[in-house]
């Protein structure tokens, strides 16, 4: 059997290949993929800069991208046939989770990958992207609000608005939303946010004394991948100290730390929480977590999907990727 597969073969060049698919081992897996997110922390690779791998040490790190290159890691796929001893999947069950080089018709991945069972649901199946919704359960979780707390989410992508949407809470002081598109603060509004603020046309400062009451946010969530937006972050966490501002950016920008940066760092002092999926204790309790918010409608994930691109548009789908036009929030590649 032969399968089609997309790979960078230099700085923003995709090729598609064609190769053959060995037979099934017993503990594995034949996907059909149905759609693959484009995700932010694939630009780097698309971008040549750098990639994730492994280093010499033998533990995952920054690597230099070596050509060819397969990318994408956010699968929504049909099971197309097991091996003999596979227990937990059967022919035809729908599937999501994580796993690399999924912008490919086929994978052959092992039973034990973080790969879960969909349920049915009357909600659009390849819209289920379990690893990006994982993430945000995994914020979510580790943000944990108090009663009353004023909550801040900083960047309204996709993720930022997912954020909102499970942070959504009538026990919370307030939740405010941040960004620089007024069409994206609007969707805010929609999902969740009590009051949102454009930067670019009001002061942030200002606008959060106001919502405050003086004290400063307790709980930022800094999700623009930028360290403007740390910054923004910085100046509004909570004046009297250990608020807590969560980071699940990719900072993979050269861009400077300033002095008033660190200056509010310093008056702050608030706790920093890097809450990437490796953080998370227990990833396959989450991911089933996040599939459920789905189906029952707290992620409106499907409603953020603003566009569908066919496989051999890949090249299309990562140039929307990267410049970001508001009218983008999330890309899906989807497969015949």
């Amino acid at each position: 059997m032969k399968r089609r597969i997309a790979k960078l073969t230099g700085p923003k060049t995709f090729e598609f290949f064609e190769e053959d698919l060995p037979e099934l081992k017993s503990d594995e897996i034949l996907l059909k993929m149905v759609s693959a997110g484009l995700c932010h922390s694939d630009i780097p690779a698309y971008m040549g800069t750098s990639a994730m791998g492994r280093n010499p040490l033998g533990y995952e790190d920054v690597v230099k991208p070596h050509y060819p290159i397969g990318i994408g890691h956010e699968p929504t796929a049909v099971v197309e046939a097991v091996g003999n001893a596979v227990t937990k999947f059967k022919p035809g069950d729908q599937v999501t989770g994580v796993t690399s080089e999924c912008m490919a018709t086929h994978k052959i991945i092992r039973e034990e990958e973080r790969i879960i069972r969909v349920p049915e649901m009357d909600k659009p199946f390849e819209c289920c992207l379990g690893e990006p919704m994982m993430c945000v359960a995994n914020i979510v979780q580790a943000a944990k609000p108090a009663f009353g707390d004023h909550v801040a989410v900083i960047g309204c992508g996709f993720m930022g608005l997912l954020t909102i949407a499970g942070l959504k809470n009538d026990r919370l002081g307030s939740l405010t939303a941040v960004d620089l598109m007024d069409g994206r603060l609007a969707v805010a509004g929609e999902y969740g946010a009590d009051h949102t603020v454009n930067p670019a046309k009001e002061s942030l400062e200002e606008t959060m004394m106001k919502i405050t009451r003086g004290k400063g946010f307790d709980v930022i969530v800094e999700i623009t991948g930028s360290l403007r937006g740390l910054a923004s972050a910085l100046s509004i966490s909570r004046i009297s100290g250990r608020g807590k501002i969560l980071l699940p950016s990719m900072y993979t920008r050269n861009e400077v730390f300033t002095q008033k940066m660190a200056y509010h760092m310093m008056y702050r002092s608030p706790i920093l929480h890097v809450v990437h999926p490796w953080y998370c204790e227990d990833y396959m309790d989450t991911l089933e977590k996040a599939v459920s918010a789905y189906k029952k409608g707290i992620f409106p994930t499907d409603r953020l999907i603003t566009h569908r691109i066919p496989f051999e548009e890949i090249s299309r789908g990562f140039e929307l990727l990267e410049n970001n036009p508001e009218e983008y929030v999330k890309g899906i590649i989807v497969f015949d």
